[in-house]
């Protein structure tokens, strides 16, 4: 009853992004409704391919209805708007790295970094380098412009790292990044 509350009535709840009704509901023990029933089929449905995205994104509330306190109605906001620009600046940047050696060989390193859009449908490649004699930088610039940490990864002869952050930048225009997050 809790999420009915929040998300209204079955019709109205399509106008919410999917990655907050899935925190939402998510939080909730996916309670049985219209809304989060849609928000678990959702979130299986990325979590099961290999390999695997993030169970949500990035929750915007972008879509809110008029009668909650959006600026909503039928359609959709259009966040190409300049006071959304802020939402446009937001990034899910995916790192894969890996450490080995060859037999009795010498020891490599491979890594690539993805950018993708808040909603992870545009991504490009920061860097992907194969091969390597030495081990990945610490830093690395991100679109924004950001100085940010590579992850730390193992130090075994062999290991293999994924991880994920969001990085994004608030309606006052100051760009930030969560912490890498392994899985």
């Amino acid at each position: 009853m809790g999420v009915m509350a929040v998300f209204g009535a079955p019709e109205k709840a399509r106008a919410y992004d999917v990655d907050c009704a899935i925190m939402l509901c998510m939080a909730g023990g996916f309670p049985p409704s219209a809304v989060c029933a849609r928000a678990y089929r959702t979130m299986i449905r990325r979590i099961t391919p290999w390999p695997s995205l993030p169970p949500f994104g990035v929750c915007t509330f972008a879509h809110v209805p008029a009668e909650l306190g959006g600026p909503g109605g039928e359609g959709e906001l259009d966040t190409n708007l300049p006071e959304y620009e802020w939402l446009n600046r937001t990034h899910v940047i995916w790192f894969t790295g890996q450490a080995y050696r060859e037999r009795g060989g010498d020891r490599y390193w491979d890594w690539s970094l993805r950018s993708c859009d808040r909603e992870n449908r545009t991504c490009r490649y920061i860097q992907r380098v194969y091969r390597s004699h030495t081990p990945w930088p610490v830093t690395f610039i991100s679109e924004s412009g950001q100085e940010i940490a590579f992850p730390s990864g193992g130090s075994s002869s062999y290991f293999y790292l994924r991880s994920i952050m969001v990085e994004y930048g608030d309606y006052e225009g100051t760009v930030g990044h969560s912490e890498w997050f392994s899985y």
